[in-house]
Formats: structure tokens, sequence, C-alpha cells
């Protein structure tokens, strides 16, 4: 995984974060204005693809949320986290290039380095479910999904 992808979804998870708690408006956020280090313009087209892509499908990606984050209120969920599982449901309905173990991987390291090490098993396990449960919807094959017999790939 480039280092390139890691900052952008670092930035995209920053300005998610400004949208979710200073209700900043989104031009604002995407001038990166707030953003204080060098941004490559990889880096930043990526970041804007995140941020543009969990704003245009944010009920949908809400609703996952709210559907496999069992027993835990929505309003409940820290802003990190909900900032984390927004751009990771993003990454894994609508990012066909990129693996779906490498979005997970990349979401655990996001928790682990702006959330806590305690909330990594419950990123984790919302976005396992979705992966196993939601993703073939849109095309995505399952990578844990079983081989059964007759299903064309035994």
């Amino acid at each position: 995984m480039s280092s390139s992808r890691r900052k952008s979804r670092e930035i995209a998870l920053m300005a998610l974060y400004q949208l979710e708690l200073v209700n900043s408006a989104l031009s604002e956020v995407l001038s990166f204005r707030w953003y204080d280090k060098k941004i490559e313009t990889e880096e930043r087209d990526f970041a804007i693809s995140i941020i543009n892509g969990v704003v245009k499908n944010a009920e949908t990606i809400d609703t996952l949320i709210k559907k496999y984050s069992r027993n835990w209120d929505f309003a409940r969920i820290s802003p990190v986290n909900k900032c984390i599982l927004r751009l990771s449901i993003y990454g894994l309905l609508h990012s066909k290039e990129i693996p779906p173990r490498v979005t997970i991987d990349e979401a655990v390291e996001l928790t682990k380095e702006f959330e806590s090490e305690n909330s990594v098993p419950f990123i984790n396990g919302i976005l396992d479910s979705i992966l196993q449960y939601e993703t073939n919807r849109h095309g995505k094959p399952d990578p844990q999904e079983p081989n059964l017999p007759g299903d064309g790939r035994t």
C-alpha cells in the first residue's frame, strides 16, 4: 500500500471529522486550507474522491453502520470511529481497485492512530460483516466466501 494512499486516507479522515463535528461547509473542507502540511496532487485527488464519495453516499453508509453496529446506539459511536467507518465502507463498496482486506487493514491502522486500540475490534467487526454480507450486492466478490460444490469455483 502506497504511503500516499495512506496519507490521503488520513487527510480524508480529518476532513470528514470536520464535516461531522465542526459542521464546516464541504467547499471549505475541500480547500484544505486547514491542513498545514504539503499535499501532493495525487494525495489530494484521492482524498477528495473519498470525501466526495462519503458525502454523496452518506445515507447508505450510515444505514449500514446502524445495521451492523449491533448493541451500539449510532449516537454513542465516537465521531472518529464514525468517520473511519464511513471512509472504509465507502472504500469497500466503491473502490474496486483496492482489495477489501487492504481497506480493512487501513481502517484498523487509522483506528490505532486516531482513536484507540479498544476500538479496533468494533471497527474490524463492522467492516468484516459488511464485507461478508453486503459487498456481493455491489459486484465485488467476497474473498471469505467458501467454495461450495457446484458453484463453479471448485
